[in-house]
């Protein structure tokens, strides 16, 4: 159940204990008002005491809906059964050539491309229920290779992206990014309709190239990341790199998904939450729980405290006390 359907159902049963102990609390009220004057004398009790009902009635509702929040909320993140058939993918088109390495990425232009393209989809990878979801990466510079095929284990992706110099592997040569974008669409053909969120991480410094006409069905969501200066070139093999904004960007259109210029801004959380396999962060989860117990100390806080209040100090009456 993620936060906002946990937020409901207890905003449900806060509004079905307000009910209840509306009920409660006019009955009590007519009992008690054919003794007030037995009670309280002429003068009545405070007018403070008025209060009470309300009181009573928001803090059972707090009790109510704290208690349900924290009823529902995971104590420890669920174990991953690396046999069990996922219901989504997460497949990263990287780009790995020597490009990546120059280090002009990042707001003062101090990072490697490669990290700040790790650094932004860390945002992502904080949004992944591993349970469920398996993680593919095909890797591309002059060719296209796997490097990790349905992978529940989120920290090897973070190695690759962080540590391996892949551009070994392949001939030097230019860049061909739609290649690797070509080489990872052939291995979500045979996933589930809509199972899918393709990510191109690349610098856009390649040559152009054909895409396939149509995207497989088990792709629902494609995101264009963008790391590297867009303005100004950094040498690297004799010539000059920088950021190829605008071919990043028509190749978002043609994959009909969205780009997103990672150099300086992080990935916005509303893109994010859009993504169809995105869950609820654990900062989310944090919040509510904090939010819940507060919720819960201070309703209880109210009925512990309220009855000693109207004991001490309900009465404008003065009892006397007779010593014996």
């Amino acid at each position: 159940m993620n936060p906002e359907q946990l937020l409901q159902s207890a905003a449900a049963i806060a509004l079905l204990a307000v009910v209840i102990c509306a009920i409660g609390e006019w009955l009590h009220l007519r009992r008690i008002g054919r003794i007030e004057r037995l009670a309280f004398g002429d003068e009545g009790p405070q007018l403070w005491t008025r209060t009470a009902p309300f009181l009573r009635t928001i803090a059972v509702a707090l009790l109510a809906g704290g208690l349900w929040i924290l009823a529902h909320l995971e104590s420890k993140a669920p174990e991953i059964d690396p046999d069990k058939e996922p219901s989504q993918h997460l497949l990263i088109a990287l780009d790995v050539s020597p490009s990546m390495y120059l280090e002009d990425a990042g707001p003062n232009r101090n990072f490697r491309r490669g990290a700040r393209a790790s650094d932004v989809l860390e945002a992502l990878f904080q949004r992944l229920d591993m349970t469920r979801t398996r993680v593919s990466v095909v890797a591309f510079y002059t060719e296209a290779m796997p490097v990790v095929l349905e992978s529940f284990d989120i920290n090897v992706v973070r190695n690759v992206l962080n540590a391996l110099p892949m551009e070994h592997a392949f001939p030097p040569g230019q860049t061909q990014l739609q290649m690797g974008v070509e080489e990872a669409l052939k291995y979500a053909k045979p996933w589930p309709k809509s199972s899918a969120t393709l990510v191109v991480v690349s610098d856009g410094d390649t040559v152009t190239g054909a895409l396939p006409r149509q995207l497989p069905i088990s792709i629902a969501d494609v995101l264009v990341v963008g790391v590297g200066d867009p303005y100004k070139g950094s040498p690297v093999a004799g010539r000059t790199s920088r950021q190829n904004k605008q071919a990043l960007e028509r190749l978002a259109a043609r994959l009909k998904g969205r780009y997103h210029d990672g150099n300086t801004k992080h990935l916005p959380s509303n893109i994010v939450r859009s993504l169809s396999m995105a869950v609820p962060s654990i900062q989310d989860q944090t919040f509510l729980r904090d939010l819940a117990v507060a919720a819960t100390g201070i309703g209880g806080t109210i009925i512990a405290l309220l009855p000693i209040f109207l004991a001490r100090f309900g009465s404008r009456r003065k009892v006397a006390i007779i010593p014996a």
